[in-house]
């Protein structure tokens, strides 16, 4: 991978020459930093200001796709007017409405089995985070010590030898997910949102941290570009990389000053 700064000259000229520039974000690992509790993962105000200077330049459309649950990446970003995709594509907020699938009974019921089996097994692990996300589980292991790392997993897929035909986990850092066996991931709700908008002149860009967001990069070809955060030496099929949630907030502003360049020149502004 490139670094995305290395190439932004023809980066920026396409960003100015799209008709509609779609610019897909991350929120944790990408909008904020990772930190030990999903809760204090606050948005920073120069990001809720890029995301609303954005937001208001015409033919610009921005939508936050995360793993939390909807109302809680709304709650955290905190900026109207732009889309919201929770749960890794279960529950989508866009501009005329919200939808979202919900488990059937039987099947809330399941999960409700497989979190009290969970704590019960994991309960002696120190720092082991539970957080129900409504069809989705995560049980996070940030703050678990490194001796007792390697149970988690192995426990997690214990218990779900019994639902493998109903249920499966997914890894990213330092989390293990319950999921419903569903054909759902951040790709395909790339993949819907994008049919909203007409193909000739728009322009995606997709940006994501973690193992979740591959199915996304994947997506991006041909059709934008992708964008991993961290080292550019780790395995991902992002076309370039930006270091850091700190280099997001510096690309927000490019974005900012190429759109609103070019809506000067138009007049809009």
């Amino acid at each position: 991978m490139r670094h995305l700064f290395e190439d932004w000259e023809t980066i920026q000229t396409r960003i100015q020459e799209a008709q509609n520039l779609f610019l897909f974000l991350d929120y944790d690992g990408t909008l904020t930093p990772i930190v030990s509790r999903p809760e204090i993962a606050y948005c920073p105000f120069e990001v809720r200001d890029h995301l609303g200077k954005l937001r208001n330049l015409p033919g610009v459309y921005l939508a936050i796709i995360s793993g939390r649950s909807l109302e809680d990446v709304r709650e955290k970003v905190g900026v109207s007017g732009i889309i919201y995709v929770g749960n890794h594509g279960l529950e989508i907020e866009n501009l005329v409405g919200r939808h979202k699938k919900t488990l059937a009974p039987v099947r809330k019921g399941e999960l409700k089995r497989i979190t009290q089996n969970l704590q019960n097994s994991l309960k002696k692990i120190p720092g082991i985070l539970f957080e129900d996300k409504g069809p989705i589980l995560s049980v996070h292991c940030r703050n678990v010590p490194q001796k007792f790392l390697s149970q988690v997993p192995r426990v997690v897929e214990a218990e779900l030898q019994q639902w493998k035909n109903r249920w499966e986990t997914a890894s990213g850092k330092m989390v293990l997910e319950i999921r419903p066996k569903m054909d759902f991931n951040k790709g395909t709700a790339v993949r819907e949102l994008i049919k909203i908008f007409p193909s000739p002149g728009l322009f995606p860009i997709y940006l994501g941290d973690d193992q979740t967001d591959e199915d996304a990069f994947r997506v991006m070809k041909k059709q934008g570009i992708s964008v991993y955060v961290g080292p550019g030496t780790s395995p991902s099929e992002a076309d370039f990389f930006l270091q850091s949630p700190d280099e997001v907030q510096e690309f927000l502003f490019r974005c900012q000053e190429a759109r609103r360049a070019i809506s000067h020149d138009a007049g809009f502004v």
